[in-house]
């Protein structure tokens, strides 16, 4: 599976490197969401995997409302430290498919890459 995962922090993307190892997947990442947008890999990602807070002027909310607005079906699945009832509620309005909060143990990160899996 093609995962691309947005994301700044260097030790979350060093965990989801080894865990996406194990599982045999291919990892993308990008540390704000406009270089992500800019890449060609978009188009060819069987799952999103997005924190909310980035660098730049886009955030991981808007990030994914741009894929949708964009025609952009894949899943999304937003990854935060921010357990807030308006993040939640935004992330629905915007057609994402999982909010997780950090930290997320890595047994819960595999299961929910196999659960994604065609």
């Amino acid at each position: 599976m093609n995962i691309i995962y947005v994301e700044d922090d260097p030790t979350n993307i060093l965990l989801l490197e080894r865990v996406t190892h194990s599982t045999g997947d291919y990892l993308i990442t990008f540390t704000d969401a406009e270089s992500a947008l800019n890449s060609e890999m978009v188009w060819e990602a069987d799952l999103f995997l997005v924190d909310i807070h980035l660098p730049g002027d886009l955030n991981g909310l808007d990030f994914a409302d741009i894929l949708r607005q964009n025609g952009v079906t894949t899943p999304v699945i937003m990854i935060t430290a921010y357990d807030l009832p308006d993040y939640v509620s935004r992330c629905r309005e915007i057609g994402g498919n999982l909010y997780l909060v950090k930290p997320v143990s890595v047994p819960e990160l595999v299961e929910v890459l196999n659960g994604y899996r065609g």
